[in-house]
């Protein structure tokens, strides 16, 4: 999922323009690099920039809001909770990378620039149109902790913009370049394929017999058949609660903390008294992610929470029942327990026959496939199309409509087959391929049928846009090779260090339960 969203290294340019672009200063004081604290409670350090919880909150906020509006509905805070960590990580150490070189390549913010970011941000005008100081004041005191932390933030951005800059005056598509890749992209061809397999299942069964053999002689095929399945044999505990978080803000002073946690204990003493928890909850929660659901956290197991919440989460025993005040980094919780699911365990030695005769059958369906498939090449090496020998072979064969490159290789009815395709503008129309392509775990045959080149017309129209679309793709591969080369030698230096286990993170379940994923 990861790849789908980044969507190429152009949100690297995007983030520190939209960075760029908030709201800027008067107050003009550092000019050396940004700290955020010790590297020891750092969460991401290149260098010597280092980012702290406060500067990975902000950052991370912005990243949600943009992938929110990217999804709409689709957007669920919880589930791609994990994968927002993973990009906030690669959007800091890349911007860092950038103005470390920036820096080092004798490039500089001016005072003059940012002053000139100040003034024209609208933001920061009152009505009458003049600069509010006052309302910066507060503004940058609020969300950064101080004006110097907020110019310092500014000026890392710039000096990334301008790296970039660098970076994208090199590459060049020339005319001809630009039509080759129009043709190229409106050209379509039709198809006829053939799909084998894909089901893991046989008409023969196997025997007592056969599967004793299994268990005698394939011991090694079926223990690593067990790990696969790992995930469906041995479940641990998960449990299902829901939770209001009564956020405490970042820096906040005694006098706010305990005004936060006088509300939480009142709301704590209505849900005792018989109020809804999840009203209460869609209410009242400073959670978004949660909040929408009532508090509903859903199922997670030991280890996906946050240790405080989830010692109380666990330490609850019947459904229904409530936790005290839960005090994390985000601020006070209150916990329902809603649902527990004891862990299960199936060994070895209990499924092992169960495990012979689905690898058994497998197999049995696999070989089956592969002697189908065999016979369709040998009639098409023979002469034959492959639409005559899936006919007299009674195999059914599916025909496309018109297709046009894709980047997936997506062929409906067939799905992602990138060989298959790539192959299909390769060969002449009536052609058939003996060759077999592997189609996830279906066996797949090609016969192209037709082809339709673009016109001079067509080819026109797009000439400019997609010359401009070359030219972006030629930046980002150039900026994302480059930051890629620049990143592995600062990790071999031991420069860079991420650390997303000093997030004080709001409960969460993970993606993927009890596994972590590096942000690279």
């Amino acid at each position: 999922m990861l790849d789908s969203l980044r969507g190429g290294q152009r949100w690297i340019v995007t983030v520190i323009i939209g960075g760029i672009a908030l709201i800027f200063v008067l107050f003009l004081g550092l000019q050396g690099p940004l700290r955020g604290g010790s590297s020891a409670g750092s969460v991401v350090t290149v260098g010597p920039y280092q980012f702290g919880l406060r500067e990975f909150e902000r950052a991370r906020a912005r990243r949600e809001r943009a992938l929110q509006e990217q999804l709409g509905d689709q957007f669920d805070a919880r589930q791609l909770g994990d994968t927002l960590d993973q990009m906030t990580a690669r959007e800091l150490v890349d911007r860092a990378l950038l103005a470390l070189e920036a820096r080092d390549l004798g490039l500089s913010v001016s005072r003059q620039e940012i002053e000139r970011l100040v003034l024209a941000d609208p933001g920061l005008r009152d009505e009458s149109g003049h600069f509010d100081v006052k309302r910066f004041e507060e503004w940058a005191q609020y969300e950064y902790g101080s004006q110097t932390a907020f110019i310092e933030e500014r000026r890392l951005a710039l000096l990334s913009f301008k790296m970039i800059e660098l970076l994208n005056e090199q590459p060049h598509v020339s005319p001809g370049e630009a039509r080759d890749a129009v043709r190229r992209d409106l050209e379509e061809v039709q198809i006829a394929f053939v799909a084998i397999g894909g089901d893991e299942k046989s008409d023969a069964k196997p025997d007592d017999e056969a599967v004793k053999r299994a268990l005698a002689e394939r011991g090694e095929a079926l223990h690593a058949l067990y790990e696969e399945r790992s995930g469906l044999y041995n479940v641990p505990e998960k449990i299902r609660a829901r939770h209001i978080l009564f956020a405490v803000p970042a820096g906040a002073d005694e006098a706010a903390v305990e005004k936060v946690k006088t509300e939480a204990e009142q709301a704590l003493a209505g849900l005792r008294a018989g109020a809804d928890f999840a009203a209460l909850a869609s209410q009242r929660s400073d959670d978004p992610g949660s909040k929408s659901q009532g508090g509903d956290l859903g199922f997670f197991g030991r280890g996906q929470m946050v240790p405080p919440f989830d010692e109380a989460a666990f330490a609850l025993q019947e459904p229904g029942q409530l936790s005290d005040l839960v005090r994390t980094t985000y601020g006070f919780h209150i916990i329902r327990l809603e649902e527990r699911q004891p862990a299960t365990s199936r060994s070895y030695d209990e499924v092992s026959e169960e495990l012979a005769r689905d690898l058994l059958t497998r197999e049995a369906a696999k070989a089956r496939a592969h002697e189908q498939v065999d016979k369709l090449v040998a009639a098409i090496q023979g002469g034959k199309s492959l639409q005559d020998a899936a006919r007299e072979a009674e195999v059914p064969i599916q025909r496309s409509g018109w297709l046009r490159r894709r980047a997936d290789g997506y062929v409906p009815g067939l799905g992602a087959a990138q060989d298959l395709l790539a192959a299909a503008f390769m060969i002449e129309p009536g052609r058939s391929l003996p060759r077999v392509f592997e189609v996830g775990d279906r066996l797949a045959l090609l016969q192209v049928l037709d082809r339709k080149p673009a016109s001079p017309e067509q080819i026109e129209a797009q000439l400019d846009a997609r010359e401009k679309q070359l030219l972006e793709e030629k930046r980002d591969t150039r900026t994302s090779a480059w930051i890629d080369r620049r990143r592995s030698e600062l990790i071999e230096s031991g420069e860079l260090h991420v650390a997303l286990e000093n997030l004080g993170r709001a409960p969460r379940p993970a993606a993927l339960p009890g596994r972590r994923v590096s942000p690279y």
